[in-house]
């Protein structure tokens, strides 16, 4: 069977390969989705990844790195679903194209910043960030200089 299936135009992807592009262990991505933060399709009795998942499941591998646990990408996926649900619950149509109209503008201005779409979110670490800018002199205390002894 090939690392992809194919359900429409969609490209449904297998944990190993998952865990392969997204440079974590099959394990890892197996207790991500025990902590509700990715839910892959069952197709066949299998679990497939759609080209989302990986972009999320690199997204959550991102924000681990930098330090956030487990409660805080599960804190950043509730505050993601919590509007579009209230929304919807509420019956509020208005509101809730508004949300959908904000999630569509946000997903252009990400394309439009970094050249690709979320389903092709780049591999590796993210560049480390910029060093705060110094306070100071540069090399120790301004005046006379010290004594030579």
């Amino acid at each position: 069977m090939s690392d992809y299936e194919m359900g429409g135009d969609d490209r449904l992807l297998a944990i190993p390969r998952l865990a392969e592009r997204v440079g974590v262990t099959p394990r890892v991505l197996r207790y991500w989705e025990e902590q509700g933060l990715i839910s892959p399709t069952r197709e066949h009795g299998r679990l497939r990844y759609s080209p989302r998942d990986v972009a999320i499941a690199r997204l959550i591998r991102t924000v681990l790195q930098a330090g956030t646990g487990i409660e805080g990408v599960r804190m950043l996926k509730r505050l993601a679903e919590r509007d579009i649900r209230g929304r919807a619950a509420a019956g509020d149509e208005a509101a809730l194209a508004e949300g959908a109209l904000r999630i569509l503008y946000q997903r252009k201005a990400f394309r439009e910043e970094t050249g690709m779409d979320e389903e092709h979110y780049p591999q590796g670490n993210p560049p480390p960030p910029s060093p705060p800018p110094r306070r100071g002199p540069p090399h120790g205390p301004k005046g006379p200089e010290r004594a030579r002894g």
